[in-house]
């Protein structure tokens, strides 16, 4: 019912232990859920990784390696699981559980900070925060039961990792500016937007239901970009890397050449029609005018 994806970056540290204990965390789950790992750069999977997973000649950017996972995902939900983060066992399940009974496309829950790595194995399940705290400061500075803020609507934000309806959205994610630019770093945020501008609903779980590891060294989402530039100048592009993963034809894809994709010979979907819409409204406002994957055998 539920594919819980990952971006197995070419350049990760540590990236087979932590794909060891990751893979683990999704086995534990109180429901099945498919996993799919996303390899980039001719990295492939370990021998014992029993799971279905894609590889990609040339390296990828995070939601470039989000994008394929919705096209290669065959199920009703879909999720995002970043390689040192962790859920509780029964997340997926409270998730799933919560889309279904509030007809939500996109849920999110709340997230504990961890700073370093104690939380890679542990097993927990979804609990109330009656133990935590809030703080806005970002970066976040450690603190005992701190959490990040996103289940309870304080950050503005649905989470690190949320599931959504992969058969109301389609086999889409944001993954270019409109000057075919990749996007390092707001995709996520990017990803909200359109669907709320389709007024989509969001629903939001005020438990917590994983652990978030925030390293200002290593993760994306601290390292210099120009994404917010690139909004506000370009919008977004409505061609995603899912469009050449599904066709299968990666001639104009702006990671193998210099050649602009041509949108207007897409048939675009609902959802990329929206992101479509809302670059267009960027810019009203004035914010702005290889090979296939290869897979497990």
């Amino acid at each position: 019912m539920a594919t819980v994806f990952c971006a197995v970056w070419h350049k990760q540290p540590n990236k087979i232990e932590l794909l060891r204990s990751h893979w683990e965390n999704l086995k534990a789950q109180s429901i099945p859920v498919e996993a799919c790992y996303i390899f980039d750069n001719g990295d492939e999977a370990p021998d014992w990784l029993d799971a279905p997973w894609h590889s990609f000649d040339e390296p990828l950017t995070i939601y470039e390696a989000w994008s394929a996972a919705t096209a290669l995902a065959r199920t009703k939900y879909i999720m995002n699981l970043n390689m040192d983060d962790r859920l509780a066992t029964n997340a997926v399940q409270a998730l799933v559980s919560t889309a279904e009974a509030t007809q939500s496309v996109l849920v999110g829950g709340e997230w504990l900070i961890n700073f370093d790595e104690s939380h890679l194995e542990q097993s927990f399940t979804v609990d109330d925060l009656w133990n935590t705290c809030f703080s806005v400061e970002w970066p976040p500075k450690a603190k005992p039961g701190l959490r990040l803020g996103s289940g309870t609507g304080e950050r503005g934000t649905y989470g690190p990792a949320t599931l959504w309806s992969l058969e109301q959205v389609g086999q889409w994610y944001p993954s270019y500016f409109g000057n075919q630019t990749p996007i390092k770093s707001i995709g996520d945020a990017i990803f909200w937007q359109v669907l709320a501008q389709k007024k989509r609903k969001f629903t939001r779980i005020p438990m917590v239901i994983g652990r978030y590891y925030s390293d200002q060294k290593s993760q994306a989402e601290f390292r210099p970009h120009q994404d917010n530039e690139f909004l506000r100048e370009h919008g977004i592009s409505t061609v995603s890397f899912a469009n050449f993963v599904t066709s299968g034809d990666f001639s104009k894809w702006p990671g193998a050449a210099c050649e602009t994709a041509a949108v207007d010979a897409l048939d675009l979907n609902s959802i990329e029609r929206a992101s479509e819409e809302l670059a267009g409204q960027f810019r009203t406002m004035g914010l702005g005018p290889h090979t296939a994957p290869r897979a497990a055998t």
